[in-house]
């Protein structure tokens, strides 16, 4: 939804090197500085590289491991001093995040004032800049957090590059190299590239030949080594735009800014992944920005903040349904926190003039209740073996419902498990006859808690009814079932029991 900043090493040489380049229109690509000068220390201590899973449907590390996303949207975080990223990065991990979403910009300055290129010029980077997005880079190796790096947003490219196809490969190129050796970097190749065109779709060719230009520079400094995407406006998903190019890895959609988007008229982050899903060739499918925490409601239609505040229950709720229908992680946001808003004074409220009302400090708001929650669903999911998980709404034998009240469902392809998201409460009924075994173990888990309650056992056949525990508004709950057979945690539990 909105702008961040990078980095360059080499010196005042670099520097040099970089203006005389672009008097001559080509980019300085010293082949000792393309990266960050510790890469080959990072190389050694960095984190496993991220790739497709073999069905297409998920992210593993490069030994086979599953990699559940939870990431966060710290678009801004070049606005931080180094000790802040420290105090943010560490508060993430704690809670269960394993990677952000960085964006590095093109007009804006960082905490000390620089800016990415010497007179605006993406031919001459500007070393004190983004040398404060090496150090961004290195400390979320240092934290152990994986890092998707975005350049630009697309009304940047366009503002920066024209129709200069060669001018962003150079730009590519160069960012690409900068960061080639690092295994904990992901790329997201332009935040909201439809602002290119004022965020009318589909974008025209020569629009679209400028990202592609952008991702070919990226894809040939890194080999293929880096997993790539590219972040869409709102209510809208990559694959409307580029879900044929080889060099997208997933699909990414931002599913809006709203707590009930039937309401505008718009699709549900469900129904979006529900689309990618079927699309071929297969891909997995992400939402990389949902509905913020503490956003008013609707804020980019009404174009006012006078709205109700997006709470810990809607956001969980955006989050459920993302992941069961299909999704391989999630992406949380807050409204303070993405720019890393700190108030003019206490009780200062941002009019739209100036921001989507932001009205708390990023180190408070780091606590929001919804951000704390994602950790449960992270670890429910990792609770269960996943490569194998597909969305199955036929497994709810009774009414789906609609708009909020929306009930969604997800199994094991082998059955041996399933688990069913109502997000207000609603009894669900299940086809428990699409499980495997002899004997069904049932829970409730809470999604505010992660704390699961047994529910019995009963045969695999038929449909039975299940009502929540508690039923009361935003109370929603997750139907946990499985083949008592195969001894799995309770739900959220470690796989090794506890």
């Amino acid at each position: 939804m909105n702008p961040t900043t990078l980095g360059i090493s080499g010196g005042i040489p670099a520097i040099l090197m970089a203006l005389a380049a672009a008097t001559a229109g080509l980019m300085a690509l010293p082949s000792d500085e393309g990266s960050c000068a510790e890469a080959a220390t990072a190389q050694a201590r960095g984190l496993p590289r991220l790739k497709i899973s073999a069905n297409r449907r998920f992210l593993v590390t490069e030994d086979g491991q599953p990699f559940f996303w939870l990431g966060d949207t710290a678009w801004r975080m070049f606005k931080l001093p180094p000790d802040d990223i420290d105090t943010y990065m560490a508060h993430r991990v704690r809670h269960g995040f394993n990677i952000i979403q960085v964006h590095c910009g093109y007009k804006h300055t960082d905490y000390a004032g620089n800016r990415p290129f010497l007179n605006d010029n993406p031919d001459a980077p500007n070393d004190a800049y983004w040398r404060h997005i090496d150090a961004i880079v290195e400390k979320a190796l240092k934290h152990r957090l994986y890092i998707a790096l975005v350049p630009m947003w697309g009304d940047e490219y366009g503002r920066a590059f024209g129709a200069d196809e060669q001018k962003v490969y150079r730009f590519g190129l160069w960012l690409g190299r900068r960061y080639a050796d690092y295994s904990h970097v992901l790329w997201i190749v332009s935040g909201e590239y439809d602002a290119v065109n004022n965020f009318s779709i589909p974008i025209s060719m020569a629009q679209k030949r400028l990202f592609v230009a952008a991702a070919k520079g990226l894809r040939d400094a890194h080999h293929g080594k880096q997993i790539m995407t590219i972040h869409p406006g709102n209510a809208r998903t990559s694959s409307l735009d580029f879900h044929a190019e080889s060099w997208l890895d997933f699909n990414m959609l931002q599913s809006a800014h709203m707590i009930d988007c039937a309401a505008y008229g718009l699709a549900e982050n469900y129904a979006l992944i529900t689309h990618d899903y079927t699309l071929h060739p297969v891909k997995p499918v992400l939402d990389g920005e949902p509905l913020y925490e503490d956003t008013p409601d609707g804020v980019w239609v009404y174009r006012d903040i006078d709205h109700p505040r997006a709470d810990a229950a809607a956001i969980r709720k955006k989050a459920y349904w993302a992941v069961f229908s299909g999704a391989f992680g999630h992406t949380y946001g807050h409204n303070d926190i993405y720019g890393f808003h700190q108030p003019s004074y206490p009780g200062h409220v941002v009019p739209f003039s100036e921001g989507p009302g932001q009205r708390g400090s990023w180190k408070t708001s780091m606590n929001a209740p919804g951000a704390i929650q994602m950790k449960h669903l992270r670890a429910l999911i990792e609770s269960r073996p996943f490569l194998g998980r597909i969305p199955d709404q036929p497994l709810l034998a009774g009414n789906t419902g609609s708009g909020p009240d929306y009930i969604i469902a997800t199994r094991s392809s082998d059955g041996s498990y399933a688990l069913i998201y109502t997000s207000t409460g609603k009894p669900i009924r299940a086809a428990l006859g699409r499980l495997a075994g002899s004997r069904i173990k049932a829970w409730w888990f809470n999604p505010s808690t992660g704390k699961a309650t047994p529910a019995g056992q009963h045969k695999p056949e038929g449909a039975k009814e299940f009502t929540p525990p508690v039923r009361s508004t935003g109370r929603d709950w997750v139907l946990a079932l499985d083949d008592a057979s195969k001894n799995y945690p309770r739900p959220g539990g470690r796989r090794d029991g506890r």
